[in-house]
């Protein structure tokens, strides 16, 4: 098998992503088919003159987003997108007894946290820099309330963030900026509860949304979430009007839901006419892979609400957050507007827009990843010099925890309080058998605690 692919050697993308866009487009639209072999690493690099690690990484992306699959000693194949792209989707048929069983069994714990940054991770300098300019240079704007959706400039940058990072297709007309995500699932709780009656969210997972649609008077469905996203099959019997989910990188197990579920997902929000509320939990941390296109970019039935945060990589301190809305619910929120005040500073909403819009922001992922990397490098050495036994590491490729199991016929709160009074916060996210997957967040601790211990 030959692609016709012809790489562009002059063009600013690099070629590892030209490949691996080629390839992804063909899987898309049929050219190549389900199950179909894709040429080998060295066979590919040798046809189109370009090295093997440029390959390796376009191979590493798809395999990633879920597009293609690995069989060992037999090559890579394309995988299954069930006709999304066409007209009709289908969701598969797995039981969700099965998958519950299977990922949930013995004992589910309920309590999960994240905990700080690393400290000196932004620039404060610059941060400074940009806070002294609104000030100066924009004095009337310090005088005044700011704008109830959030101030526009910084709506404009958010939605060219998103839609270069993400692979979004969003308008500033569409986003709604809010003190935390909290406060913004509030507001969206008020706009569609004459229409929703039943929410569907991750188990595990995070539970404060469920917390606030039953505070609205929604009913809640527990789905549960096994190593590719919740489950589907479970999803579709539950009679929910909308669902909650964190596909790009699941918080606590880490969980990445690849493309062809994603597709799937949408179809059933479009099938079953109910909207899906994809919170992009540290999505754009990623150390080996290129982050994952948010479903919001892939909604061709204007069904995404797509929530988004700068807590986790800027700081928890700055309670900036945004939620972006699809075109059919824009005149439910003007018919709210009037009900909300802005909650977030208008000041930092300025700054922020200038963070954003002069570049800033890009070099500062840039540095936290390199940061978070080398954390995750050391924390399963900190954890195993901790616990005095060998620990895996089961998902650590994003984000700012990891998820790492151990044998132990110890009870669950006695593996809680060992480490806790080493002055680490570990959280049980399932037990099987003799073995616990517990979620840690590293991004708090400081590299001096991790190094001076091993």
């Amino acid at each position: 098998m030959i692609f016709a692919f012809i790489p562009d050697r002059k063009a600013k993308k690099p070629i590892y992503i030209q490949l691996y866009e080629h390839i992804r487009d063909e899987i898309k639209n049929q050219t190549i088919k389900k199950g179909e072999k894709l040429p080998s690493i060295r066979e590919t690099a040798s046809t189109y003159k370009i090295s093997k690690t440029t390959v390796e990484n376009s191979y590493f992306q798809l395999l990633t987003e879920g597009y293609i699959e690995s069989l060992p000693k037999k090559g890579y194949f394309a995988q299954d997108l069930r006709d999304y792209f066409s007209d009709e989707s289908t969701i598969p048929a797995t039981s969700a007894a099965q998958e519950k069983e299977r990922y949930m069994e013995d004992e589910d714990f309920d309590k999960f946290n994240n905990e700080n940054v690393h400290m000196g991770s932004i620039d404060t300098k610059i941060w400074k820099k940009l806070y002294n300019r609104i000030l100066t240079d924009f004095e009337e704007e310090i005088y005044s309330s700011g704008s109830y959706q959030g101030e526009y400039i910084l709506r404009y940058e958010i939605s060219n963030f998103v839609n270069k990072t993400r692979g979004g297709k969003t308008r500033p007309e569409q986003i709604v900026i809010g003190a935390g995500i909290q406060y913004l699932m509030g507001i969206l709780a008020g706009m569609v509860k004459n229409q929703v009656k039943t929410a569907a969210v991750e188990s595990p997972g995070y539970e404060k949304a469920k917390y606030i649609f039953e505070d609205y008077g929604f009913n809640t469905v527990d789905i549960p979430v096994s190593e590719d996203g919740l489950n589907l099959q479970s999803l579709k019997t539950s009679g929910a009007d909308i669902a909650y989910v964190s596909p790009s990188h699941q918080f606590p197990t880490g969980s990445l839901m690849p493309i062809g579920k994603r597709l799937d997902l949408l179809s059933w929000a479009e099938n079953n006419k109910s909207y899906i509320l994809e919170d992009d939990y540290d999505s754009l941390i990623r150390f080996e892979s290129l982050p994952v296109p948010c479903l919001q970019g892939l909604d061709k039935d204007d069904r995404i609400i797509y929530l988004g945060s700068f807590s986790k990589i800027l700081t928890p301190a700055m309670r900036l957050s945004y939620m972006i809305l699809p075109d059919r619910l824009l005149e439910n929120y003007k018919g709210i507007l009037s009900k909300y005040t802005q909650s977030a500073s208008k000041i930092e909403q300025l700054t922020l827009a200038f963070f954003i819009g002069e570049g800033h922001i890009y070099k500062h992922l840039r540095k936290i990843k390199r940061i978070y990397s080398k954390k995750r490098n050391l924390i399963k050495k900190y954890l195993e010099y901790l616990w005095n036994g060998e620990v895996t590491m089961i998902s650590a490729d994003s984000g700012l925890h990891a998820v790492v199991s151990l044998e132990s016929k110890k009870p669950a709160e006695e593996i809680i309080d060992f480490f806790a009074d080493k002055g680490v916060l570990v959280n049980i996210i399932r037990k099987k058998g003799m073995v616990y997957e517990l979620s840690i967040s590293y991004s708090g601790l400081s590299f001096e605690e991790l190094e001076l211990s091993l």
